[in-house]
């Protein structure tokens, strides 16, 4: 649509150009013969025509857009009806996450968890020695890849969350919801990023916090239910490309009705893939809605 505007800009563009051209040309020159006369005259006919199929097309564009959103949200709570029904899903932070599991029937996040980024390493290595059961994880330094997948792990489990528990003070922001139903589905919010020309403390926080939200989706995976990872359509900075390269499906748009919808999708099971309205988008907008099979 945005490439479309810019055409009809450049044509009108050239079109005013071309006249006020040849306007200026009269009046230096004083004349124009036949020949030269009709040939401007032709050029600029065939803009004003091109111009005109342009807007033409435009509004035929905008036309079908304007309908297809109206179907959508005509048909919106069919599509979202029930398709989560009795599933526990869980949050790694929020509102058009909240309102597409209620539209959906899923009620609110079993579990939500925000985490704290970035990660301080030395406080967080010094919490995990001072705990006999998760010493093992400050092993390795400040890579916390290990404690990550086991905290995704534990996320989903619904064995509790023990380790989460522990380490409250250093990596939770906020949380709410109950620690024991296993989870049907994970959504996943990234909203941190390093920082740009970091000092040495802050590359060793940065270090810290990727090796921690790595192993975490690492873990979540490993639970074998859905992952989606989700933003908006004005984030200023994009996680689809991380969400790709760690095979978790996306939705680029999910304050939109489209992206709630193909956010349901994937929580109940749809085509994995990447959807939304950006060029990160490359599975088109939602995932295909599954027809129902009739009973008997």
């Amino acid at each position: 649509m945005f490439d479309l505007r810019y055409h009809l800009a450049s044509l009108a563009a050239v079109f005013i150009a071309l006249a006020v051209g040849i306007l200026l040309g009269v009046a230096i020159s004083g004349k124009l013969s036949a020949a030269d006369n009709r040939f401007a005259h032709d050029r600029i006919d065939q803009l004003g025509d091109e111009l005109k199929q342009a807007n033409a097309r435009a509004d035929i564009i905008q036309q079908r857009s304007d309908a297809a959103e109206k179907l959508l949200e005509l048909s919106y709570p069919t599509l979202m009806e029930e398709r989560l029904d009795g599933k526990n899903i869980g949050v790694t932070v929020r509102s058009a996450i909240e309102r597409t599991l209620s539209d959906a029937g899923a009620g609110l996040p079993v579990r939500l968890i925000a985490v704290d980024t970035p990660v301080n390493a030395d406080e967080l290595d010094s919490a995990l020695n001072g705990d006999q059961t998760l010493a093992q994880y400050a092993e390795s330094g400040d890579d916390f890849a290990s404690l990550g997948t086991a905290l995704g792990r534990e996320l989903v489990d619904g064995e509790g969350t023990p380790t989460w528990s522990s380490l409250s003070s250093n990596l939770v922001e906020e949380r709410s919801g109950a620690s024991t139903p296993p989870l049907d589905g994970v959504v996943v919010v990234r909203s941190w990023t390093p920082p740009e020309d970091p000092t040495a403390e802050q590359e060793a926080q940065a270090h810290a916090t990727e090796t921690l939200l790595d192993g975490l989706l690492n873990g979540v995976q490993e639970s074998r239910v859905p992952v989606v990872g989700v933003e908006t359509t004005t984030e200023a900075a994009s996680a689809i490309d991380l969400y790709r390269t760690q095979g978790v499906s996306s939705v680029d748009d999910v304050e939109t009705l489209a992206g709630r919808v193909a956010l349901a999708l994937l929580l109940a099971g749809g085509t994995s893939g990447h959807y939304g309205v950006k060029d990160s988008a490359t599975d088109g907008v939602a995932p295909p809605v599954p027809v129902p099979v009739p009973s008997g």
